[in-house]
């Protein structure tokens, strides 16, 4: 533990705060300033281009990048020398022809070769990504793709109807309550953001109650979390007809995978839409809920591809792998990067007027679908669990390619015929031939940043046990 963490924790809650707040007033230099201004204005403007002229915008960012990337990154320099390829001669149509895929292997043993040298190393603002894939990776950022990447985000939530700096809640994997802790306040307040950063490791039923009433007394116009957090209190309110008074304008939704069941019941209990959000802290790509309901790949902030297993584009509703060029952070850019998620190709266009890519559903970790006997990949099981209410919580886990656990935490309702049942249901989706194990559990563990995994494969690529 560290001097400054040993502090905070030892210290009375409203010292707590005031650490919390002058961290979140680094944070808020950091993150806006001229160049969010400046790209907030300008996203306002192209989010109404023809889809023409956003392809010509990312056809040019994307060749400064690789521009920039050969002449500064020893990494792509060496790439591009070695395939006989001078910079100027990539761009957005044969890129993938030009550059290979890369892999966070690579970026763990080429960290210092992917750094650009136009750029001081002290000016360079370190971030750490959670490692929720088996990777930990930490990237260097310009402030200025700091500020660049808050502005997307800032465009999201108007398309949600709110904005920064407006009073909100979150619910992440900031460890800000001490985890012995037993007693309220279960929160931490960031004074200069208007923020209460609800701790999600302490949400118990019997902690429940707590929660609401902070809630109920903070009125933020929306709600920052996690899925898992915000779905089991707003299962809880349901379950137990609570009148309660938690009215946001917006619920926002990331770094989990969002099911369509923990979407109708988040709606219901709060009665205001739920924008759901993918972003990561490479700067690889966003892509996010706009009024509609529909998902858009922002084209301005990153080149995204979607492949299938055989390397392909993927087709209008088919799940392919995301393969992303970030093209904020010429720091240390990561091109044709395969940063572990997939998505589905949209079907449809959207009405809101943006001429942005869509996909129809945000699946998550590739890591995290099933993979059965016959080589099909399953995503998307919890619809199973929605036929049972007496199953409070569920995981998947696949230790083989022909076997699954599902980690289930029951009701006093739950009976051997619901286990039963709930088995039967499971095959009709992924065969008979994969073999499906129940394990009653009182809980199931958070990762080391608080997000609840529902699927959890433990297969490789090819299908075997990782070691």
């Amino acid at each position: 533990m560290t001097l400054l963490r040993s502090i905070y924790e030892n210290s009375p809650v409203v010292v707590q705060n005031a650490m919390i707040s002058g961290y979140g007033l680094w944070l808020k230099r950091l993150r806006y300033g001229h160049d969010f201004e400046r790209t907030l204005a300008q996203l306002t403007e192209t989010e109404r281009y023809t889809a023409d002229a956003l392809r010509a915008v990312q056809a040019n960012r994307l060749a400064a990048l690789v521009m920039h990337a050969g002449a500064h990154v020893p990494f792509y320099s060496a790439l591009l020398e070695r395939a006989g390829i001078r910079p100027h001669e990539v761009n957005i149509d044969n890129l993938a022809r030009a550059l290979p895929i890369l892999t966070k292997e690579q970026i763990c043993a080429s960290s210092t070769a992917l750094v650009s040298s136009a750029y001081a190393r002290r000016a360079l603002v370190p971030l750490k990504t959670s490692g929720t894939t088996g990777t930990a990776l930490t990237v260097l950022a310009t402030r200025r793709a700091i500020q660049q990447n808050f502005a997307f985000f800032a465009r999201f939530l108007a398309w949600a109807g709110v904005k920064i700096g407006q009073p909100s809640a979150t619910f992440a994997g900031r460890l800000v309550v001490p985890i012995e802790q037993s007693r309220p306040p279960f929160w931490r307040v960031n004074w200069t953001t208007r923020t209460t950063l609800f701790s999600s490791y302490h949400i118990s039923r019997d902690n429940m109650p707590h929660y609401i009433r902070q809630l109920e007394r903070t009125a933020p116009a929306f709600i920052d979390s996690y899925p898992s957090a915000i779905f089991t209190i707003a299962s809880y309110l349901k379950e137990q007809g609570d009148a309660h008074k938690i009215r946001p304008r917006a619920i926002i939704t990331s770094s989990e995978t969002l099911s369509p069941h923990q979407r109708d019941v988040i709606e219901e209990v709060f009665r205001c839409p739920v924008f759901d959000q993918y972003g990561n802290v490479e700067m690889a790509a966003f892509i996010g809920q706009c009024e509609k309901g529909t998902y858009h790949i922002s084209p301005e902030y990153g080149f995204v591809e979607v492949l299938d297993a055989q390397g392909r584009p993927a087709r209008p509703g088919e799940a392919g792998e995301l393969i992303c060029t970030g093209l904020l952070n010429f720091a240390m850019p990561l091109i044709r990067y395969r940063i572990g998620d997939s998505v589905v190709v949209g079907t449809k266009s959207c009405g809101c007027g943006r001429n942005f890519p869509v996909v129809d559903s945000v699946i998550g970790r590739t890591d995290d679908m099933i993979v059965t006997p016959e080589g099909r990949y399953v995503g998307r099981l919890s619809p199973v669990f929605k036929l049972f209410p007496s199953v409070r919580e569920a995981q998947v886990i696949q230790d083989r390619l022909d076997h699954v656990t599902v980690k289930i935490v029951c009701g006093e309702d739950y009976t051997d015929a619901v286990g039963a049942a709930l088995i039967r249901e499971f095959q009709l989706r992924t065969g008979a031939s994969l073999q499906v194990s129940l394990d009653r559990v009182d809980a199931i563990p958070r990762t080391a940043a608080g997000k609840f995994r529902s699927v959890v494969s433990l297969l490789n690529r090819n299908g075997q046990l990782s070691v």
